[in-house]
C-alpha cells in the first residue's frame, strides 16, 4: 500500500511540475482582456463622435434660428445719413439684430429634423433622433439645448447598458458688422 501511495505522490508531483498547456490559459486570459478593452474603446469612441455630431447639429440649428429677422423691431426708429458715421466716430456699439422668436423656433425645429432624417456623413448613424429640450429667445439672443440617444455597438460587459443619452447646448446672437461699405465691399 505504501508503494502505491508513493507512486501516486510521484505521479502527482510530476503532473504539477509539468508546465505543458499552462501558456494556453495565459493566452486565453489575455485574449479576453484585449477583446473587452477593444469593445469598451469602441463604445467610448462611438460616444465621442456622436457627441460631436450632436453639438454640430445644435450649433447649426441655433445659427439657423438666429437668422430670422424681426423686421418690425429692426426697421423702427429714425436714422439718417449721419447715423452710421456718428456711430463709428463715437465708437458706439451697434445694437444686435432683433430675432423673430416664433419663426426662429420653427427654423430650429426644421434644422434639427433635417439632421435627424439625414443619411449623409454629416450625421453619426448611431444617433436616434435629436430632441429639442430647451428653447430660449429674448429677441436678441437664442439659446437651445438638445438631447439624443446613441446606440452603442457593443453592450458593456457584465451590464445591461447598450445606449447612452447625450446633451448639447448652443447660444448665439446676430450683430451688425460696422464699417464703410462701397458696393457691398467693406472698406473699413
Amino acid at each position: 500500500m505504501a508503494l502505491k501511495r508513493m507512486g501516486r505522490l510521484e505521479n502527482t508531483s510530476r503532473a504539477l511540475k509539468d508546465e505543458s498547456g499552462s501558456i494556453v490559459v495565459i493566452i486565453i486570459g489575455l485574449f479576453v482582456v484585449t477583446a473587452a478593452a477593444l469593445m469598451v474603446m469602441t463604445d467610448v469612441s462611438t460616444i465621442i463622435i456622436a457627441k460631436r455630431s450632436l453639438a454640430q447639429a445644435t450649433e447649426a440649428a441655433a445659427q439657423r434660428g438666429v437668422h430670422t429677422l424681426d423686421k418690425s423691431a429692426y426697421y423702427k426708429g429714425k436714422a439718417n445719413m449721419l447715423t452710421a458715421p456718428l456711430a463709428i466716430a463715437t465708437n458706439r456699439a451697434h445694437p444686435v439684430i432683433p430675432i423673430d422668436c416664433t419663426r426662429g423656433g420653427i427654423e430650429v425645429m426644421l434644422e434639427l429634423r433635417s439632421w435627424s432624417k439625414d443619411e449623409t456623413d454629416l450625421k453619426w448613424q448611431y444617433l436616434d433622433g435629436i430632441q429639442l429640450t430647451n428653447f430660449q429667445c429674448d429677441g436678441q439672443s437664442l439659446i437651445i439645448q438638445t438631447r439624443s440617444e446613441v446606440q452603442l455597438p457593443f453592450k458593456i460587459p457584465f451590464t445591461t447598458i447598450d445606449s447612452a443619452f447625450l446633451t448639447a447646448s448652443a447660444g448665439t446672437t446676430n450683430q451688425v458688422q460696422e464699417g464703410f461699405y462701397l458696393f457691398g465691399i467693406r472698406l473699413r
